[in-house]
């Protein structure tokens, strides 16, 4: 720690002297000629700067109304304060209306030389646990210490401040009234506060407000172990511009409020005025849709043709045809007594082997049965390959859509319907990010439904999207999910598709910059945090994952999904009713010749 030392001429050499055989870091300033506040005090970036001060000196008073109006008397200067006056008097005239916070290391000394060449002084720890909430100035008796030439000892405690941290010492504001500011969207802001604080304790209807409710219960045991009382100030937004003013974080960088109960996404423009403490909760922003069912799990229009490409077919029939041309060329050769087939009779028992319906005329000779056996186990494989396929189709992961960017979605020709809570209709309209600005102006600037189609609440954007395949529904996922897990069949959540609306972010908790409060109530929320109630909470209230269990349904297979074959087959049979048409009026034909 360096020291910035404020003294008279002369307190300066003896402080010097101490000061020097220490090793400690030091800079005079002669308190009687100038008041050197402006420059040395504010202008530095040293973590945790020292400052001894002479009280006694002409211009002390002016110093010290200086420090308090710059509010410098915070946890970054540790102010030693030398008054040889004995008495608590002046020291309550100097600091009862000062600027004095909780976090405020202030302290006060007493004393002054002996007869027997050494010096006595008692030490005092000055602080206020809400200066700006009407709080009084607290004077707690620390030690007394002897100090010689060259050293300084403690000669005893007059109480048990020196056991504890000075923040342990000051963790109870009993009977301070903090100010904390919410934000209720669910409700008129003109609705009671009665009503509105019961509102904020239900634990139903979990998509209503739901970072300000979770924020809210999650700081009941915060406000249990402050052991003080919160007045509320509720808001209709988290901010006005959607970055540092108006809403809740105007109520902070105002200092109209101590904390705010809903977190907050920390980015760079609000890094100016305010500092994160702890992590609260995941926030993301979804666009979700269902896949088309021409994409989702079940059979496709061509799924029987699918499995393998038009090449494969191709050279699976060619074979076939070679195969009944290597047949009939066996049976001449064996030369049958009896009937011998013909070439399509041929082309057709090789067919039917293709088709694993076997055949009911073999080769009587090893090498045409041979033929027969290579043929048939050809077609035992293309089977069971073809088989496999579909199976594993039908019970592997849906396929997905091609749309896997915003730009993508704000390219299709998709219908976009969005959540209107603040947060998300902040970000969509003011965004300058390229994707949500032309998502913007493609599906809300540019659409032609109303407005009621595109800001749509969310149980119904939720529901729409599970029963219209490619309908978007964008919303927090937080919201969104706790109806999707109501609303979908498990199979139904694996046909969903996801296209984040920004990246996911971890939310804080906040507090100004210079809040006197900051580390107590960090120390605070680790603790929560480390007991496992702040989890307790986020848990119940966070729904920000989804669980696809594809392989825990049967897919139901219509009669739509066979159409191509019953088109097929109506195709075969009005093909074969022409050919024996043709065959009836040939035959016909070749009698009416022979009559001739």
């Amino acid at each position: 720690m360096s020291w910035y030392c404020i003294v008279g001429q002369g307190t300066l050499a003896h402080f010097a002297l101490v000061a020097n055989t220490g090793n400690v870091f030091t800079q005079f300033e002669d308190l009687n000629t100038k008041t050197p506040l402006e420059d040395q005090l504010l202008s530095h970036n040293i973590l945790r700067l020292g400052v001894f001060m002479d009280s006694n000196c002409g211009q002390s008073e002016t110093v010290l109304q200086m420090a308090s109006d710059r509010k410098l008397f915070s946890h970054r200067y540790h102010w030693l304060i030398y008054d040889r006056l004995l008495g608590l008097s002046r020291m309550e005239t100097l600091f009862s209306r000062a600027q004095l916070f909780v976090d405020a290391d202030v302290t006060y000394a007493i004393g002054g030389l002996e007869p027997t060449s050494r010096a006595l002084f008692t030490l005092y720890d000055l602080h206020n646990k809400g200066r700006q909430l009407g709080g009084e100035l607290n004077i707690t008796v620390d030690q007394e210490i002897v100090c010689h030439e060259l050293e300084c000892r403690v000669q005893r405690y007059l109480s048990d401040l020196h056991t504890r941290d000075r923040l342990q010492h000051r963790k109870s504001l009993t009977g301070m009234i903090m100010r904390a500011t919410a934000a209720v969207n669910s409700m008129p802001l003109n609705t009671s506060q009665e009503i509105i604080l019961s509102f904020m304790e239900t634990r139903d209807r979990i998509h209503l407000d739901t970072y300000a409710r979770l924020g809210y219960q999650s700081r009941q045991p915060l406000r249990e172990m402050l052991d003080c009382k919160f007045e509320y100030m509720f808001r209709d937004r988290w901010t006005g511009d959607g970055n540092v003013s108006g809403g809740m974080i105007g109520d902070l960088i105002t200092e109209a409020a101590d904390l705010s109960i809903a977190p907050f996404i920390y980015s760079f423009d609000r890094a100016l005025f305010i500092k994160p403490l702890t992590k609260f909760s995941i926030f993301r922003d979804v666009c979700m849709f269902r896949n088309p069912r021409s994409v989702s799990a079940g059979l496709s229009a061509t799924e029987f043709l699918q499995p393998f490409s038009g090449g494969v077919w191709l050279a699976f029939g060619l074979l076939l045809i070679v195969a009944g041309c290597m047949l009939w060329a066996t049976f001449r050769m064996e030369r049958l007594s009896e009937w011998r087939p013909s070439l399509l009779t041929s082309c057709l028992i090789s067919f039917g082997a293709g088709c694993i319906q076997g055949a009911w005329l073999t080769p009587r000779s090893l090498s045409g049965r041979m033929a027969f056996y290579a043929l048939m186990l050809t077609s035992f494989l293309m089977y069971n390959y073809y088989t496999s396929i579909v199976v594993s189709k039908l019970l592997g992961r849906p396929a997905k859509s091609s749309i896997r960017t915003l730009q993508q979605l704000a390219d299709s020709s998709l219908q976009v319907a969005i959540e209107p809570t603040p947060y998300t209709l902040v970000y969509v309209t003011t965004s300058d990010q390229p994707d949500v600005h032309s998502l913007y102006l493609n599906k809300v600037a540019g659409s032609k439904q109303s407005p009621d189609q595109i800001w749509m609440s969310t149980e119904e954007g939720v529901k729409r999207m599970r029963d219209n395949a490619g309908f978007v529904y964008i919303a927090g996922a937080a919201t969104a999910y706790e109806f999707v897990r109501k609303h979908f069949l498990p199979h139904q959540i694996c046909e969903l598709n996801e296209i984040p609306l920004r990246d996911a972010s971890h939310t804080h908790t906040v507090v100004l910059k210079s809040c006197p409060y900051a580390e107590l109530f960090r120390l605070n929320e680790l603790r929560m945090l480390e007991t496992g109630i702040h989890f307790k909470h986020e848990r119940y209230w966070m729904r920000t994952k989804l669980h696809c269990y594809q392989h825990n349904h049967s897919v139901a297979v219509g009669l739509e999904y066979a159409t191509p074959l019953f088109i097929l087959l109506l195709g075969s049979i009005v093909l074969c009713v022409g050919l024996l048409g043709l065959e009836v009026l040939w035959h016909r034909h070749g009698h009416t010749a022979l009559r001739h």
